[in-house]
């Protein structure tokens, strides 16, 4: 029995040219011929992996909640041609037998050459993150620039959103382009041998030209790759829920102070690849700390990942004028007393003593003691234990301080909710 033409090209497109090299089984061509095409179920999908001896390779890595689409249905971008800085020579694919792709070239042979790629846009699609880009050869429109199994840059034919190692992460600045591949995370890097490796570690400071390609559009069509403008990241920004925020970008570092009813409250620092900020986040107050992914736009910053915070969104400003430098919830500490007594809201009352951060309550009932909390302060928040000196029962316990005392935010059980 023999396959229809039309599944052994699709089955091709999908694990790469490697398949011809793998002699299928009746029972696998039976399969093949007769079952849908879907390679979002996992068993069919790592089956194929392991039958082209592709387990290396991202190429096929289950999206089992996701959709999958063809790289050519991105936004085409336009056609361009790209020249190493460090050699002044054109990226060239389809070198030798293993279509391999290297800064060899003097020159653009034309618009459709070996020398010349298609660049599509796949940011934000089938659950992809930042700015996403997928090079196709307009020599062979069949095939795209992959990494291998030895992180070297060629030719395979076919191309998904599911095929990470077809798949780069662009980071741009005015016409020089550099390529990090989703399947290692590494970038793109100009070898002694002039071809081209996804095995550079990313670095911080100065760029080396090794790693840097200047792109040169060809002909008319779609906008270049950096005509979406970006927002000026140096000035004031407002969160669609809460606070106003100083941002200021210095290279490739960027941070956004936030401010609620004129002081600060939270710190945003991170690093921009291309249109994405990766950052973190820590609350002045109660030292909350998380993660954040931004995208840059034309409006403003919009979170596309990270953890639960106050916005989703942040867009220019005016500048809000006079600001303090003290946190509130440093101010809210500085005014309660916490050398006193304090009388729990269901029982005893508490002889309380600070010394530096730290911190002790000695609880009294019917004018005997019946338990002591002890703890640390960090900022507005006590840290603290508590044990109780008849039943020897022990537990943890948060208290937030206030203007008006102290109130319980977690731990065990416990006698008082507030002070």
């Amino acid at each position: 029995m023999r396959a229809p033409t039309t599944t052994l090209h699709a089955i091709t497109e999908i694990l790469g040219s490697s398949v011809v090299c793998h002699r299928l089984s009746l029972r696998e061509l039976l399969i093949l011929t007769f079952r849908p095409m879907n390679f979002a179920t996992k068993s069919l999908a790592l089956s194929f992996v392991a039958a082209a001896g592709l387990s290396g390779f991202d190429t096929l890595a289950p999206l089992s909640a996701r959709a999958v689409t063809r790289c050519n249905s991105g936004t085409l971008l336009g056609r361009y041609s790209l020249k190493s800085e460090v050699t002044n020579k054109y990226v060239r694919a389809g070198i030798g037998s293993g279509a391999y792709v290297g800064a060899t070239s003097n020159r653009v042979s034309g618009s459709t050459s070996w020398e010349t790629f298609d660049i599509y846009d796949l940011s934000n699609r089938d659950g992809l993150t930042g700015t996403i880009y997928a090079l196709r050869s307009t020599q062979d429109p069949n095939s795209w620039v992959s990494v291998n199994s030895q992180k070297k840059l060629k030719l395979m034919r076919g191309c998904n959103t599911a095929s990470r190692n077809r798949l780069f992460r662009a980071n741009r600045v005015s016409n020089i382009l550099q390529l990090q591949s989703l399947s290692n995370q590494l970038w793109v890097m100009r070898g002694p041998d002039r071809m081209l490796y996804a095995n550079a570690a990313p670095m911080g400071g100065n760029v080396p030209k090794e790693m840097q390609y200047r792109l040169t559009r060809l002909g008319s069509g779609p906008s270049s790759p950096d005509t979406q403008p970006q927002v000026n990241l140096n000035g004031w920004f407002r969160g669609n829920n809460k606070g106003v925020y100083s941002a200021q970008r210095s290279g490739n570092s960027f941070q956004m102070k936030g401010f609620l009813n004129g002081k600060p409250f939270n710190l945003i620092t991170g690093n921009i690849q291309g249109n994405i900020i990766n950052a973190s986040w820590k609350n002045y107050c109660n030292r909350n700390t998380g993660s954040l992914k931004l995208r840059i736009t034309s409006n403003g910053l919009v979170k596309v990942g990270g953890n639960p915070g106050f916005n989703t969104s942040w867009s220019p400003t005016q500048n809000p004028g006079s600001l303090s430098n003290t946190p509130a919830c440093q101010e809210q500490q500085s005014q309660l007393n916490l050398n006193g007594w304090f009388r729990g809201n269901n029982k005893g009352v508490y002889s309380a003593q600070r010394s530096g951060n730290s911190f002790q309550m000695k609880g009294f009932l019917n004018g005997k003691p019946f338990n002591l909390i002890t703890g640390n302060i960090q900022g507005n928040i006590i840290n603290a234990s508590w044990k109780n000196y008849c039943n020897r029962n022990t537990g943890s316990l948060k208290l937030r301080i206030t203007s008006n005392g102290l109130v319980k935010v977690g731990g065990n059980p416990g006698f008082n909710t507030s002070w």
